[in-house]
């Protein structure tokens, strides 16, 4: 996993280099995770397109969200829409409405919004960013997929792509607790402007939460997956329905 540095962009990353299960290793310059493409350099445009190869842009964010801080269009770059989240859901999208304190008040805990994103309508929608990110030719990649910060639907989609490369769920997890390197800081200035603002340290410690990665946040996504269809890998073969030959090849595109 390499941490790609762009001047107003954190946490934007690499997923090449990370160790699958038999030994095998995910390439580099091929998945991307990270944050809306905004206040782009030209070197950053540089990197992106000329270092890195990037050759496709998929939005995880809400129709709001892609109107209010829409990505930057890069010159021979493709960009595909495909929300994760139908509507706002206070605590994982970044809309303008959802950061009032009467919304945040009423923000449930993480892990619930975690079960939610990984059943039902959005299972689908994240279904379909899985099947679309691992199915495309070549000549599609590399290609990044973001949400806002880079965290919550990314690191759910994040999660799906390494275990279903075969990558073991400690590393997952790990790769996923690398957005606190960046968020850490604007979590901790947000706990204390909450605490100065409402005077209450659970509250304040609520919002800060919202903004970290937890162990507890994937892992309620993973396990509730693994719940409701036995394991992981039964989880792929029910709803992406590849073929043997299928996984095999796909796999093969991504690893050596």
């Amino acid at each position: 996993m390499e941490i790609i540095k762009l001047k107003h962009i954190k946490n934007f990353r690499d997923l090449g280099g990370v160790q699958t299960t038999d030994g095998k290793t995910v390439k580099s310059h091929m998945l991307f995770r990270g944050t809306t493409l905004t206040k782009l350099t030209k070197k950053d445009v540089a990197k992106l397109k000329d270092e890195n190869k990037l050759a496709t842009v998929i939005d995880l964010r809400t129709k709001k969200e892609t109107i209010e801080i829409p990505n930057e269009i890069i010159d021979g770059v493709q960009y595909l829409h495909m929300p994760i989240l139908e509507e706002a859901m206070i605590g994982v999208s970044h809309e303008k409405k959802v950061h009032s304190i009467r919304s945040l008040e009423l923000m449930p805990k993480m892990e619930e919004m975690y079960v939610r994103m990984v059943t039902d309508q959005y299972l689908d929608h994240l279904v379909d960013a899985l099947r679309t990110i691992l199915t495309f030719p070549m000549e599609r990649y590399a290609v990044v997929f973001h949400c806002s910060a880079g965290k919550d639907r990314t690191g759910i989609l994040a999660a799906l792509i390494l275990a279903f490369l075969g990558v073991d769920k400690e590393t997952i997890i790990q790769d996923y607790l690398v957005s606190n390197k960046f968020n850490a800081m604007k979590a901790r200035f947000v706990y204390l402007g909450c605490l100065a603002l409402k005077r209450s340290h659970k509250f304040a410690k609520k919002v800060k939460y919202s903004l970290l990665a937890k162990r507890i946040f994937i892992e309620s996504a993973l396990n509730t997956l693994e719940e409701n269809f036995g394991t992981l890998d039964n989880f792929f073969k029910l709803r992406l329905n590849f073929s043997e030959k299928e996984v095999e090849e796909i796999r093969n595109k991504f690893l050596y």
